[in-house]
């Protein structure tokens, strides 16, 4: 009698844990194949920090002595741009594609791609320590501590794809790929030689200001949540990538120290580590 208890209430129990895995399975279909019933076209502005890693970055120019004073002396310092916290603010387009890739016509899952163009721009204070490394015999200790204001503009055409699902409870994780352009300002440039120490002359003194463009690339992954209706907001990481920097600045024009050539100044390509959170809205 115990067996045949057991082994009735054993086919009841799966008995009703099939049915309701069958009635939540009806229920999901209903409710959360469609979570958007409509494409979306959205804006979206939003800000945060990014950390800059370290970039090496070098110098090159010639100084001009004359022969009495042993001749021209070739000048290629080499080093890094220290590594440094910015503020950034940025605004954005795009538009979603709802439903798309849904594997059957029962699922609770599905993926929305989006196309989006953003901006954003950041503005700080950049240091870097060089060293000589041409002619050491002649100079054995030539270094230089340049510094400079940096502004700069990052432009992107990113690919977006956002997971959606009913048991995310309105949470929407996504993950990007964007790539375009950087403008990068350099204004303010000093150029301070520390050793052996030459007090008050700097040598981009002629020219302190220079303008290049890099090609840049990022990936994102963030969390968005919806919240009446057409409003999103979003946390999200980025990682971003600056291509190689080049820019001229003045030669060093003082009556007390020798002219040179204007100096070639290349910054490496920089990458930055930023947190950002902001908020769409669906036109």
């Amino acid at each position: 009698m115990s067996k045949l208890f057991i082994k009735s209430y054993l086919t009841g129990v799966l008995s009703l844990c099939a049915m309701s895995f069958s009635l939540m399975a009806d229920q999901c279909c209903y409710t959360s194949c469609d979570p958007c019933p409509c494409n979306r076209t959205y804006i979206g502005a939003f800000g945060g920090g990014l950390d800059a890693i370290s970039a090496k970055m070098s110098q090159m120019g010639t100084a001009l002595f004359s022969e009495e004073e042993g001749g021209p002396l070739a000048v290629e310092a080499r080093g890094h741009i220290k590594s440094d916290w910015a503020g950034f603010g940025g605004v954005q387009i795009g538009y979603e594609w709802s439903n798309c890739f849904q594997y059957d016509s029962c699922s609770c899952w599905s993926v929305s791609p989006a196309v989006e163009l953003e901006g954003y721009w950041y503005s700080n204070h950049k240091k870097g320590h060089l060293f000589n490394t041409t002619d050491t015999d002649r100079l054995p200790e030539h270094d230089f501590l340049d510094s400079f204001n940096m502004d700069a503009g990052v432009y992107l055409a990113n690919v977006v794809f956002a997971v959606n699902n009913s048991n995310f409870m309105g949470l929407t994780p996504y993950v990007g790929l964007g790539v375009g352009a950087t403008r990068i300002s350099l204004h303010s440039a000093k150029s301070l030689q520390i050793a052996p120490v030459e007090s008050g002359i700097n040598h981009f003194n002629s020219d302190r200001h220079d303008v290049s463009w890099a090609f840049a690339a990022q990936v994102k992954a963030g969390l968005r949540y919806n919240f009446c209706q057409s409003f999103h907001i979003f946390g999200e990481y980025r990682y971003l990538y600056v291509d190689f920097t080049n820019y001229v600045f003045g030669s060093t024009v003082y009556p007390t120290h020798a002219h040179t050539t204007p100096w070639n100044v290349k910054v490496n390509n920089m990458q930055y580590n930023a947190f950002a959170f902001g908020i769409q809205y669906d036109l």
